[in-house]
């Protein structure tokens, strides 16, 4: 990713941090869907790789990062960015996040 796309991933962050979805789905829209492709499996391949290696704890710390990531590839999903077995893999890791979550409260 370039310093530009770092920067607009950091942008992504705050305005959904501070629950601005409406703006962000806004930016999202005026963001080429090659980048919005490119941050979403940036952030998508950090979550899976903690998933992959059965980091739950850390998925949980850092959840709102989880919870971003899952917006994002939902965006990615309505929008068509995403291949449809590329959302649907995605889908199934944030599932088994959630399922993880909901037994160890």
């Amino acid at each position: 990713m370039t310093d530009e796309m770092h920067n607009l991933n950091t942008d992504f962050k705050e305005l959904f941090s501070e629950n601005r979805l409406d703006e962000l789905t806004e930016l999202l829209d005026t963001t080429s869907p090659d980048v919005v492709h490119t941050i979403t499996s940036f952030n998508f391949d950090i979550v899976k790789g903690y998933l992959d290696s059965e980091e739950f704890h850390l998925l949980k710390q850092y959840i709102r990062f989880v919870a971003f990531t899952s917006f994002l590839c939902e965006y990615a999903g309505r929008r068509q960015i995403l291949s449809e077995s590329a959302f649907q893999s995605m889908s199934h890791s944030f599932n088994t996040i959630l399922e993880y979550i909901q037994q160890n409260k």
